[in-house]
């Protein structure tokens, strides 16, 4: 009965003393830095840690370049736009320390009101977020303040001002506006004319 117990204790003990991951290191470097942030470390279904951040948009910008001083390689992977219902959201997902196995994943979450939809461009820290923001600015209507480039990237440039095709309350283009394409179906109006 004693043997048991020294084993318990013993692994107790080692959980105790368990050094932090890396992505608990980086988790805690950020929430030190940005206390007004959400952070959190949570395990994927096939057991991978991710960081995951929500940041004031305000404090957006400085806490991309804190993730370039934490390293200077990092990757900046992709960025998604989102509707939330009253907020537009934007999620960028980043790795570091890629040269040094297992890579850190991080998550950045950063949110604008609909009625106030900006946030600070990045590109001038990882010039490959541009094209994400540019995809942001035309399906959901985000203002990247100061982006060097806001050109559509997808939509046709007659595409009509002020329609966000991934926006949830946005209602469509016209029926007047709508082109075939060379599509083969017309969807809206029945047989092309």
């Amino acid at each position: 009965m004693s043997e048991v117990n020294d084993n318990a204790n013993v692994e107790k003990a080692q959980e105790e003393v368990k050094e932090p991951t890396k992505a608990e290191k980086v988790a805690k470097a950020i929430a030190e830095r940005f206390p007004n942030a959400q952070v959190e470390v949570k395990t994927n279904k096939w057991g991978r840690e991710r960081v995951w951040v929500r940041i004031d948009r305000e404090s957006y910008r400085e806490l991309m370049k804190f993730i370039k001083e934490l390293d200077g390689e990092a990757h900046y992977s992709i960025g998604i736009e989102q509707d939330w219902g009253d907020d537009l959201g934007f999620l960028s997902h980043l790795v570091i320390y890629y040269r040094d196995s297992p890579a850190v994943s991080l998550l950045i979450d950063v949110h604008c009101p609909k009625d106030d939809p900006t946030l600070p461009d990045i590109s001038d820290i990882f010039p490959i977020a541009l094209q994400f923001e540019r995809e942001g600015m035309e399906m959901v209507g985000i203002d990247f303040e100061n982006a060097p480039d806001k050109r559509r990237l997808f939509l046709p440039e007659d595409f009509p001002e002020g329609i966000y095709p991934l926006r949830l309350d946005d209602k469509g283009v016209p029926e007047e506006m709508v082109h075939n394409a060379g599509h083969p179906y017309y969807l809206k109006g029945g047989a092309k004319k």
